[in-house]
């Protein structure tokens, strides 16, 4: 890919107009949200109302097409003005030189401040010690569970599980197989969806990428390997996204899932049981709170004719007014002192704000796609049975170690 995003950044280069902007000038956007009441279109409607000079051309492509699309609009130079770009890869797209770089515009902001966002979301954005995008939504992880289900196996549903020793306690008294239903759900899918979902569980262990052979790091792929064993997570955990085993939780098959605050709407249209969300329990001994930060940033694809525009709409969407949106599409503002006013599910709220105070980011780092990658395939051979989880992770250091070398990853 590098070399050919390489040619298509010359490419552009060469046919790079004005970035001044006039009237009548639309500004282009690509990016993944689907649903009409997303709170990114209803800013979007927002800015087009208060800036009929300038209004958006959007085009939505679905999250998992959206990285290939802007890799052949680059290489043919057709790209967008602005695009959200999944916060792990941004520094693989900034270090093939396919983003241009914002460090002068942020500065020059009123706006977009560094001492304003959360460290991990803003972390993201940088490759290099130079900026190439700016945070726009964020999210991380929890654990979803069945108050009912805990009732009718005479659990208390005030008393979810803190730690690793009480989650696979609750976890075997609930399942049962005669009912169909599994104790515990996570996504250990092949695919980035899987790495974010474990990451969490890696760092409560004390382990981190840069030592995967330590005890830690084994305990904590033992532990889900362990829950497919004991038959108390389903093996559909492998193929299944986070989307379905979420959809698994709601259809009652499953008591316990970890899952994301984009799931909210769905639970109170769709739940038939009472539930509720509590942060994700914590390695017993060493009590280290984590879970892993998702979320979307705005980035300007090399070549893009109205830069200056598109970074005057970043502004827009980066001022409180249209950030505390965020959480009613199931995300949060990657400001913290955003406060949501009255929101909807307000406890599950207070968790996914508490579990973003020490969400991680996964990187930056150029190489990101294949460290995910050697994550995934650990966690698939463990999982199945066919490695044991030390054997796993020593096949996965052995491609993360060099790249980790050549750009180490602090705190992960």
């Amino acid at each position: 890919m590098k070399s050919l995003l390489k040619t298509a950044v010359w490419a552009a280069a060469s046919v790079f107009a004005s970035t001044a902007a006039s009237a009548g000038e639309k500004i282009q956007i690509w990016h993944i949200f689907g649903n009409a009441t997303e709170p990114t279109l209803v800013n979007f409607t927002r800015w087009n109302e208060t800036h009929p000079d300038n209004q958006i051309d959007q085009k939505f492509i679905p999250f998992a097409q959206l990285s290939q699309q802007l890799i052949k609009g680059i290489a043919t130079g057709d790209v967008p003005d602005l695009v959200t770009i999944d916060n792990p890869v941004v520094a693989s797209f900034a270090s093939q030189g396919a983003l241009e770089e914002l460090t002068d515009l942020v500065k020059g902001s009123k706006i977009i401040e560094k001492s304003k966002y959360y460290t991990g979301s803003w972390n993201t954005t940088i490759w290099s010690e130079r900026q190439y995008a700016v945070p726009g939504e964020a999210n991380t992880l929890a654990l979803y569970y069945n108050a009912d289900m805990f009732r009718a196996k005479g659990l208390d549903p005030d008393k979810p599980p803190r730690t690793w020793a009480e989650l696979k306690e609750l976890s075997a008294k609930l399942t049962d197989p005669a009912k169909g239903v599994y104790g515990v759900g996570f996504s250990a899918i092949q695919s980035e969806e899987g790495t974010f979902q474990w990451l969490p569980f890696l760092q409560q262990s004390g382990g981190n990428l840069a030592s995967l052979t330590s005890p830690d790091s084994v305990a904590a792929m033992t532990l889900w390997a362990d829950f497919v064993k004991s038959g108390q997570a389903s093996k559909d955990v492998l193929v299944k996204r986070q989307f379905e085993m979420m959809s698994a939780f709601l259809g009652g098959s499953s008591a316990m899932v970890v899952g994301g605050p984009w799931e909210l709407q769905r639970m109170d249209k769709d739940a038939k049981f009472e539930w509720r969300v509590a942060t994700l329990p914590v390695r017993e001994g060493k009590n280290i709170e984590a879970s892993a930060l998702g979320g979307y940033v705005w980035g300007i694809p090399k070549g893009a004719k109205q830069r200056a525009l598109a970074f005057k709409l970043v502004e827009f969407m980066s001022e409180p007014e249209q950030m505390k949106r965020a959480w009613s599409g199931g995300r949060l503002p990657p400001v913290p002192s955003i406060s949501v006013e009255n929101p909807a599910n307000p406890k599950a709220y207070e968790v996914f704000k508490t579990q973003m105070i020490v969400a991680k980011a996964r990187g930056p780092h150029p190489a990101w796609p294949l460290i995910s990658s050697a994550i995934q395939t650990a966690i698939q051979s463990s999982l199945t049975g066919q490695s044991t989880p030390a054997a796993a992770l020593e096949r996965a250091q052995a491609v993360i170690k060099p790249l980790l070398d050549k750009n180490p990853i602090e705190g992960l």
